[in-house]
């Protein structure tokens, strides 16, 4: 069953793997359960773990030097029978032994079993579960004797998880854990041919004699979602073992020649003399690949996947380009299609095809710890069919991809397209990106996971590493790009409040708009997923130029710029770290700030060559036009020193005032009221201005410990804004390390900090996130000063009447 991992250790003695030996030594009859920790103590024993570097087999082994005996299994996988556990047991003495054995698998959750009844009611799931044994041929199928409903309608359940077990002879097969009690106490058991209403096991027990240095070895094999007609094929198959265990071992190396093929596209091999660094290296990869996937075929493209990703995205487009589309090569490189669209003269069949990722094999970001995490690495359509597929949090998959463009550069522009074409108009991103387009959260009230906002951590630093690829390996073409309206905005229906409504409550700040998300929804069904994409008076998804999409990111940062302390986290979530959930509306990110830094570099050398003007849609350029002016404003008072609290309060209200009515003009219209030439020069001035503001907060936030601020707080007075520090961060450092802000000789002394500060483990010989904090205890903390009580006529009066629902 998929639960979070604390359950999946505590369920060790009644879920999976499940292995008894009983054999009798020097007249004395030895019971051995192996990986069972409730036993440890009664044999002196060894473990191990094993991985193979392709990363497709575990292998799990203990060896009792008591009983001078070696158990242990590898779990493998097959495309065409499913999940091998390949068994050993070795005799290591010089002695024969006589050994009763029983192994298998405990729980085996039956095909069609919703999540949510195994998660929320497992109980009621256990009384529909049907184990049967086909006596014949060993296969065990484990089904719901009927669908799980409530409803007054037939609902048949008519797939089935099958086991078998390859290399016994004369085993018995037990489907449930009844009889391991017998066992464990010397008694014979007797086969199990049907169980219903409990928890099925697949357990074989038999008697094997070991020679001295023999081994035994068996499999059991096990498969999900079996339908009548493959059990009867399977069942057939069974007939002749031998060719089964043949047909697996094939199987099983043919999926370790396509993974190893897989890795080799993303370049995981090496040849050092390290052989570790090597293996170090190709874990890396296969890690990086397993999150955001890898391209499937270098860089030729799949016509078909092609045809079906733009009917998916925009009907309209594809009825238009329905005969060109159709008469595409089966396969084709990239280049050669791209030629091909571009020939077309269409906008918006090239917007699609700029940003089309022709990926597999990836999965979303998640871990079973996590209860909010489902994910899956989709190969195969529902008809068993090859597909290519992708999906993965905002937050994760670029940095992923980025790596991955290190071998496919050419598709380095193709990622940056996915990136801006997916950011709202007022600056983010919504949660989730898969192949079938973006997805955002939807607030559930019932749901304590659930919750609605924008993570704006992965933005700059993301946006940036992706054009800093783009200008190392093609140096011209983010220049061309600069001026191409190209690129989408995303219609997420969230609806952040005016700058007065975040002052008055910064952890309330976002709104969810459900007419919007109505009319959204009703696009999407007619158009496609474009229908999620902001669209222009005729229609048609409103398409702008990269370097509006760059400076409205810089923008919604900027809006929310607090001089000398950081950017202001009020979109109700929190950075870089999910720990920091209780910095939202309070918290001010130096992190972020450092980065803008890099990233206002990097344009201004974009633009170092640029001259004349470019086109920006017109609440964009009056946008850019108001920052700009508040900016220029606050450059000559950053010769005094530090700004005062009345000069943060006032660069923060221009700033936030100019996003808000920015954010509120475009909300109402739901578009872009046409588009105006910005002067390159003016927007250039104004990132000088901004490199300057910004400068001046890095030199500002210098510890006297030597290391730098990575988040402040904020404490909104009127018409005065002051500052409260926290304890260093390691990502603080990183980010303020690679600002370009640091001279080399400041440098090295923040290194040198590091180690010196609490945030040095030596013990580990690395760094923590944040220091290891002594924290009050429970009697410690909610305590108030007494003479602050008594400083509060209506609390002190509350406490004289023995009124403590305050205090």
């Amino acid at each position: 069953p998929y639960v979070t991992v604390d359950k999946i250790h505590e369920s060790t003695p009644h879920t999976g793997s499940k292995t008894l030996i009983s054999t009798i030594v020097d007249g004395h009859r030895h019971e051995w359960e192996p990986f069972n920790k409730e036993h440890d103590g009664h044999f002196s024993t060894s473990n191990n773990l094993y991985k193979n570097i392709l990363g497709n087999k575990i292998c799990f082994e203990v060896i009792n030097h008591d009983l001078e005996l070696a158990f242990r299994y590898c779990w493998v996988t097959s495309g065409i029978y499913g999940f091998a556990r390949q068994c050993e047991l070795e005799n290591l003495g010089q002695r024969a032994l006589s050994v009763e054995l029983v192994d298998g698998l405990l729980n085996i959750l039956p095909a069609g079993t919703p999540r949510f009844a195994q998660t929320n009611v497992s109980t009621l799931v256990d009384a529909y579960k049907w184990s049967e044994l086909d006596e014949k041929t060993g296969l065990g199928l484990f089904a719901l004797y009927s669908g799980i409903t409530d409803r007054a309608e037939p609902c048949e359940s008519l797939r089935a998880t099958t086991v078998f077990c390859l290399g016994l002879q004369g085993q018995k097969v037990l489907l449930s854990s009844k009889q391991l009690g017998r066992f464990r106490r010397g008694m014979p058991l007797t086969q199990e041919s049907h169980k219903r209403g409990i928890r099925g096991a697949y357990l074989v027990n038999v008697s094997l004699d070991l020679a001295p240095q023999a081994c035994q070895r068996w499999q059991l094999v096990a498969d999900v979602e079996q339908s009548q007609t493959q059990v009867v094929k399977l069942r057939r198959q069974l007939a002749d073992p031998a060719e089964v265990a043949a047909a697996i071992t094939r199987s099983v190396d043919n999926g370790s020649d396509k993974l190893a093929r897989i890795m080799a596209r993303g370049d995981a091999f090496q040849v050092t003399a390290e052989e570790n660094v090597s293996a170090h290296h190709y874990a890396n990869v296969l890690f990086n690949i397993l999150r955001g996937g890898t391209f499937d075929n270098q860089y030729q493209v799949l016509s078909g996947d092609f045809r079906k990703t733009v009917a998916m995205f925009n009907r309209n487009v594809y009825q238009r380009h329905a005969t060109l589309l159709d008469s595409l090569p089966e396969q084709l490189c990239y280049t050669q299609l791209f030629s091909t669209i571009r020939e077309q003269n269409d906008p918006q069949l090239e917007r699609l095809t700029c940003e089309y990722l022709p990926i597999t094999f990836g999965r979303r970001h998640g871990d079973p710890s996590r209860p909010w995490n489902q994910f899956s690495i989709k190969l195969k359509d529902d008809r068993g069919n090859y597909m290519l597929s992708y999906q993965g949090n905002w937050r994760d998959i670029f940095q992923n991809w980025e790596a991955l463009l290190f071998s496919y550069p050419e598709f380095i522009e193709n990622v940056i397209a996915k990136f801006v074409n997916a950011s709202t108009v007022d600056g983010y991103n919504p949660y989730r990106i898969t192949k079938e387009g973006i997805d955002w959260e939807v607030e559930d009230l019932d749901d304590p996971w659930s919750y609605i906002g924008y993570w704006g951590d992965h933005q700059i630093i993301y946006l940036l590493k992706l054009l800093g690829l783009s200008r190392q390996f093609h140096p011209q073409r983010l220049g061309s790009l600069l001026h191409q309206s190209a690129f989408s905005y995303a219609n997420v229906p969230y609806r952040i409040k005016s700058f007065d409504s975040l002052l008055a409550n910064a952890k309330s700040t976002v709104e969810y708009d459900q007419k919007l998300a109505e009319r959204i929804e009703q696009r999407v069904d007619y158009l496609g997923a474009d229908g999620k994409l902001l669209q222009d008076a005729n229609g048609e998804v409103y398409q702008v130029n990269l370097l509006e999409k760059l400076l409205v990111t810089l923008l919604c940062k900027l809006g929310n710029l607090v001089i000398d302390a950081g950017i202001w986290l009020n979109t109700q979530r929190p950075e870089w770290n999910d720990a920091n959930n209780a910095l939202v509306g309070q918290g001010l990110s130096m992190v972020t700030l450092y980065y803008m830094r890099r990233y206002i570099s990097f344009l201004q050398q974009l633009l170092a060559n640029e001259s004349g003007s470019i086109s920006l849609s017109r609440e964009v350029d009056l946008w850019l036009t108001e920052t700009a002016a508040a900016l220029s404003k606050v450059r000559p008072q950053l010769q005094s020193g530090p700004a005062s609290a009345r000069q943060k309060y006032q660069l923060l209200a221009a700033l936030g005032q100019a996003a808000s009515r920015y954010r509120e003009t475009v909300y109402k219209q739901e578009s872009f009221s046409g588009k105006a030439p910005q002067p390159l020069d003016q927007i250039r001035h104004m990132l000088e201005d901004a490199l300057a503001v910004i400068d001046h907060s890095i030199q500002c936030n210098l510890r006297e410990d030597g290391l730098y601020h990575a988040y402040n707080l904020l404490h909104i007075k009127p018409e005065a804004v002051e500052i409260g520090n926290l304890y260093p961060m390691l990502e603080g450092q990183v980010a303020a390390l690679s600002s370009g802000a640091i001279e080399p000789a400041r440098a090295v002394e923040v290194l040198e900090a590091l180690f010196e500060s609490e945030i040095f483990r030596a013990d580990q010989d690395s760094f923590m996130l944040y220091p290891d904090r002594q924290l009050p205890g429970f009697l410690e903390k909610n305590r108030i000063p007494e003479e602050d009580v008594k400083a509060i006529p209506l609390l002190r009066r509350l406490l004289e009447q023995g009124d403590d629902h305050i205090v």
